[in-house]
């Protein structure tokens, strides 16, 4: 199978080009003129022939359309997807012959016989041949395998038809915008090794475990295993029967997620550490949004990366974005600049190389500003230099889950 871009249009045969018609044209003439029956025939049946391909060809795109799309536009790394692509020839004049040519993220794995690309390394070829009637669409799918984070676009198509014969050749180019984004993969996680903070009485968190003795929240039935210092008498004189007091909590667990990139330019699995720090990011994040916990992220990328504080569905959905389009183009140091970002009392996730020059003094200065820190640390040989400070050690080829757990 030979690339499109390679391969041109064929040529067209010299009788049936503007010279040989021509050629056609007189010899047909000039034998009608004669009476030779038999050249006037043959000429004339060729120059028609080469007419009619030719116009043929001229018409072959006309009102002929393709389009293409994704079940899905957003996916997790390890999805497969179903792409879906359409040729309509909504007209009376088939198309015998159509080669469909779909330009493709190779990191997408299309199945199919691949041709790479010659212009764009990180791009495949995949083809598909068919004919299409009068009126006729034609669907067919192929499966892509989300194998890598990121975003894609996919290429251009390219589509080849012409007469039946085979004299003359179309070829006509499709563009779309069609985007498709990878989040990076997301490990199940159980619980996560975070150390409790206490910022404020007056922080308030449905799924915070503390309550505050001095706030209710409600009242409600008295429960044999309730404690008796918890019954509202006033209520329960008022209904006739035993109250209980439901307390509001008092405590909340508020995320930072924090990366530095710096360390990320160098050594040999560079690549596969940033897709596992991500993917432990990514997986933190998801397990703190179903905790009801509010997660912000922040990275010294160029240019910055701030995402503020948030617990919904579709924050978490924007923190799971940027981190699909985050590129490890390092900016200036994460710190100081990233404490104006963080509110104080806060849990700081700090995501980093063992390659990064200032890690000690970033941790440090998170420290002595009040903010716990749980550090995950890049390494290829999976060693600690950071004393007894909660640490989960990513290494190529890891246990993600059993590592944020604690397991392992």
């Amino acid at each position: 199978m030979d690339s499109p871009e390679g391969r041109v249009l064929s040529a067209v045969p010299w009788l049936f080009s503007r010279q040989g018609l021509a050629l056609l044209a007189l010899v047909t003439a000039v034998a009608a003129t004669f009476l030779a029956t038999d050249i006037t025939f043959l000429a004339g049946t060729l120059l028609v022939g080469g007419l009619g391909a030719q116009g043929w060809a001229a018409l072959a795109f006309a009102r002929v359309s393709y389009t293409r799309r994704t079940s899905r536009s957003r996916a997790f790394c390890g999805d497969e997807l179903i792409l879906e692509s359409t040729l309509a020839n909504p007209r009376p004049l088939p198309l015998p012959w159509v080669e469909v040519w779909e330009q493709l993220p190779a990191d997408l794995g299309p199945e199919g016989p691949l041709e790479a690309s010659y212009t764009q390394p990180d791009r495949v070829w995949v083809r598909r041949g068919l004919a299409l009637w009068p009126y006729q669409r034609l669907r067919w799918r192929r499966r892509l395998d989300c194998r890598r984070r990121g975003v894609y676009r996919l290429g251009e198509a390219r589509l080849r038809t012409g007469d039946p014969f085979g004299f003359f050749e179309r070829e006509r180019l499709w563009h779309d915008q069609l985007e498709l984004l990878v989040y990076p993969h997301v490990v199940p996680l159980r619980r996560v090794a975070l150390p409790l903070h206490h910022p404020a009485m007056d922080v308030v968190s449905p799924s915070s475990p503390v309550a505050d003795p001095t706030r209710t929240a409600t009242v409600r039935d008295y429960r044999p295993d309730d404690s008796r210092r918890l019954i509202h008498w006033p209520t329960t004189a008022r209904r006739g029967s035993l109250q209980v007091r439901v307390l509001e909590p008092a405590t909340s667990l508020h995320v930072s997620l924090l990366l530095d990139v710096r360390g990320f330019a160098f050594g040999i699995y560079r690549g596969e550490l940033l897709e596992l720090t991500l993917s432990a990011l990514a997986s933190i994040a998801v397990f703190m949004q179903s905790e009801g916990a509010p997660v912000a992220l922040l990275a010294n990328t160029d240019p910055p990366l701030v995402v503020p504080p948030g617990a919904t569905v579709p924050h978490l959905q924007h923190v799971l974005e940027r981190l699909a389009r985050l590129t490890p183009k390092a900016g200036s140091a994460l710190l100081p600049w990233a404490l104006d970002a963080l509110p104080r009392g806060n849990t700081a996730v700090l995501a980093a190389s063992e390659l990064n020059p200032d890690l000690e003094p970033s941790i440090a200065q998170l420290e002595d500003a009040g903010i716990h820190v749980l550090v995950l640390l890049a390494s290829n040989l999976g060693r600690s230099s950071l004393g007894r400070r909660a640490t989960v050690s990513i290494t190529p080829g890891c246990d993600l889950s059993a590592r944020i757990e604690g397991r392992a």
